[in-house]
């Protein structure tokens, strides 16, 4: 008698290349819920699953109203679990490309990233990260404040060669050399470096090696755009592109709450100063586009401040594209206002433009954005923003018949 067991014949099984391709499908949709019940069916498809469900993680405690109450005893179990599994599955590890960690719940102080000890152990594991975002949305985290171990694993990272993209937001006190990175776009919102700025004067030799593309920056003070300008000069052999977003707010008040807690309050006063006389375009090489948006504020300070900036400039820059996006959120009659026209700035900025300096300028583009308001005047209707854009027209008729650059004026409207 045959006691032998039964073999059963296997199932078919569809090449490696073709599960690729159709779970490279269900991203496009987001669909999530199809991709977790995939990763039950066998290990091949977990695997699979895994590289789509962890391609980005984030880590972000929000107010919600609606929600329970956020513990951070929460947040620190599932760090902790996530590095547990990522320990026991290095593919994943390997799969994940985008990291986020940003606190936008001001009740815990951001103790959460400062005191997390999995933090440092998670950076180690991620050895295929092209993208990370850190920081907070509220509040502002002082860099001396992290952990010792936080500060190494970040300072380490910031310098992998797979890194590609650095997003920074309300950091304060960063020593500059942390910043000395090889990432080709860097997003740095509100960020101060420590005192003195030693790559002001040392050496070109001195200064790094760096790769960096695209350079986006927030700035509301004095202090914020002095340490961008200092980060620009310790990447200006390679940047190409600058969009610069300056202080818009109503006021000149601090943004943050006041309080004597560091994560709550900006070291240095929101005093709405966007350019320092220490700019100067010229040096640098690779420059090819510069985007500026600003508010006009009450008198127009701001604009003076970058006219002062753009004549700065000493030497030659390769600088093609100039576009300049200004707001103006306290003029409710904006086509009625004579200070607003007879600026300054209209009339200089095609003087400045002229210089040899800016002789590879090719194209320069003004947006405004104004309030928008309809009037009947007897048996016609007077609309602000053709006001306005008639007004500007006469105000910047010496640009508008420059020759040597094509410029552009656009009018828009706040949105109701």
């Amino acid at each position: 008698m045959d006691v032998s067991p039964i073999r059963y014949p296997s199932s078919p099984r569809l090449p490696p290349e073709v599960i690729s391709l159709v779970f490279a499908c269900l991203p496009a949709n987001n669909d999530w819920a199809t991709l977790r019940s995939c990763s039950v069916l066998s290990r091949q498809c977990l695997g699979q699953s895994r590289k789509i469900l962890f391609d980005k993680i984030s880590f972000r405690i929000r107010i919600d109203p609606k929600s329970k109450q956020v513990l951070i005893n929460h947040v620190s179990r599932r760090i902790q679990g996530l590095c547990d599994m990522l320990q026991r599955d290095p593919e994943t590890a390997r799969s994940v490309k985008t990291l986020e960690l940003l606190d936008s719940y001001p009740v815990y102080n951001s103790d959460w990233i400062i005191r997390n000890r999995n933090l440092p152990r998670l950076f180690k594991m991620l050895v295929g990260l092209r993208s990370l975002t850190f920081g907070c949305e509220v509040g502002y985290l002082q860099w001396p404040v992290l952990s010792p171990e936080l500060r190494g694993s970040l300072y380490v990272f910031f310098r992998m060669p797979h890194l590609e993209s650095l997003d920074l937001r309300n950091i304060g006190t960063i020593p500059p050399h942390v910043l000395i990175t090889r990432v080709r776009h860097l997003h740095l919102d509100s960020i101060t470096i420590t005192l003195p700025y030693p790559m002001l004067v040392v050496s070109d030799a001195l200064l790094p090696d760096t790769a960096l593309s695209t350079l986006n920056l927030r700035t509301i003070s004095t202090s914020t755009s002095t340490s961008a300008w200092v980060i620009i000069l310790m990447h200006y052999r390679t940047v190409q592109s600058i969009n610069w977003r300056c202080w818009e707010g109503n006021s000149l008040s601090t943004p943050f709450p006041a309080s004597l807690d560091v994560s709550f309050t900006d070291p240095v006063t929101a005093d709405g100063v966007s350019f320092t006389n220490s700019m100067d375009l010229g040096l640098l090489p690779c420059l090819k586009k510069l985007s500026i948006r600003m508010s006009y504020g009450k008198v127009g300070r701001d604009l003076t401040g970058l006219r002062e900036a753009l004549e700065s400039i000493t030497k030659r820059s390769p600088l093609e594209v100039l576009e300049l996006k200004i707001l103006f959120p306290l003029h409710a009659a904006p086509d009625y206002s004579s200070e607003i026209h007879n600026h300054v700035f209209w009339s200089q900025l095609s003087f400045t433009l002229l210089r040899m300096e800016y002789c590879a300028l090719s194209q320069v583009r003004l947006d405004l954005t104004v309030h928008n308001w309809m009037t009947v005047r007897g048996d016609r209707t007077h609309n602000s923003i053709n006001g306005f854009r008639k007004r500007m027209k006469e105000s910047l008729r010496v640009m508008l018949g420059i020759s040597t650059f094509c410029f552009k004026l656009q009018i828009h409207a706040f949105p109701r």
